[in-house]
């Protein structure tokens, strides 16, 4: 089962990756930050993955209990459908405390280190414009040049802006910083000269120890760092801060998160009841389950898919947040109705077929 969650996730990771690119290329970050956010959303691919891993673990092993005629063994030696399902709800048990303890504790952490890492990325304006020993123009009539640039810090940086076609300005400084001045993204130039013509062609030179450039209109404002509902913890999503007012707009979208992160480890359970249903219940089928199994990954699919749908509605309609719980819990009903509802005993001729 483990193995299975593995693979399936180590695929969904991938997909995930894709997503990352755009943002690595766009802000020309590090393979490092590239990876560390990749990785950061593993637990809750992990999460989701694992009850699909449930469902397909289950099937593979039991059924190579029917071929191998192990089943039809056990029903004949007298033990009841309960004794024979009984290991494999141990078993998803477990799946289902390590799909919590991820759903409550381990997403949250691992999503807001991803997500800080994402704003230091994106706040990391260097990084996204300069490209050491080359002229880039982040605007038009902007060039701007930097010989070296190293942890955030330029060397050797020429700035020419010729945005207003009739007094262009040229700065020179040996060191320069991007920072926010009075809320407005700017560049800080240490030791820095200023040169540009005067009206009557004129040079004007003056010299700077620290000046700041404005770069208004060319680099848009780094907002706050805002933590979304999956970085939330199971504290913060059912009692908001009463101060917030984000977080007191959003109520109903962090609630439905919430009720999510309790309700989806139940689909271990159904998801694993479906597939036993599928091999278990009903007369013993020599001629295999290929078909039976096909039908019930098709309904496993849409059972998952329903229960997505289900929090992004309860965000508009709060009633429906009991339904998270109670679809997951009416298919291990119905599951387990037809489960239970006969004993399986193999025909005669089958047991003397197996001895």
């Amino acid at each position: 089962m483990l193995i299975t969650a593995m693979i399936m996730a180590a695929l969904a990771l991938l997909t995930q990756s894709l997503s990352s690119i755009d943002l690595i290329i766009e802000n020309r970050a590090s393979l490092i930050a590239f990876l560390k956010i990749t990785s950061l959303a593993l637990p809750q691919l992990f999460s989701i993955v694992l009850p699909f891993a449930v469902f397909v673990s289950v099937a593979f092993a039991i059924q190579r209990l029917h071929t191998d005629n192990e089943i039809m063994v056990l029903y004949a030696a007298g033990m009841t459908q309960w004794q024979v399902i009984s290991p494999v709800l141990r078993v998803v048990s477990f799946a289902v405390l390590v799909n919590l303890i991820l759903n409550l504790f381990v997403q949250p952490l691992a999503f807001r280190s991803m997500r800080e890492t994402i704003y230091d990325v994106r706040s990391d304006l260097a990084s996204s414009i300069i490209r050491p020993g080359e002229f880039v123009s982040p605007a038009v009539n902007l060039t701007i040049f930097a010989r070296e640039l190293s942890n955030g810090v330029m060397r050797d940086v020429l700035i020419y802006d010729g945005r207003d076609q009739e007094k262009p300005i040229t700065f020179l400084a040996k060191s320069g910083v991007f920072a926010n001045v009075s809320d407005r993204p700017s560049i800080t130039l240490n030791n820095a000269s200023r040169q540009s013509l005067s009206s009557d062609g004129v040079l004007e030179f003056l010299e700077f120890s620290s000046t700041s450039f404005e770069m208004t209109g060319v680099i848009d404002p780094q907002g706050d760092l805002l933590y979304k509902y999956s970085d939330r913890y199971i504290s913060e999503l059912f009692h908001p801060d009463q101060n917030d007012y984000w977080q007191l707009a959003h109520v109903d979208d962090l609630k439905a998160e919430g009720h999510y992160r309790l309700s989806s480890p139940l689909y271990n359970f159904a998801l694993c009841l479906l597939a036993l249903t599928a091999l278990l219940a009903g007369d013993i089928n020599k001629m295999g389950y290929s078909r039976r199994l096909i039908s019930f990954g098709v309904i496993a699919l849409l059972v998952r898919l329903t229960g997505f749908s289900l929090e992004s509605a309860a965000a508009d309609a709060p009633a429906l947040n009991s339904l998270q719980y109670i679809l997951p819990i009416l298919v291990c009903g119905i599951c387990g109705y037809f489960l239970f509802r006969s004993k399986r005993v193999p025909p005669p001729t089958e047991l003397a077929q197996v001895s």
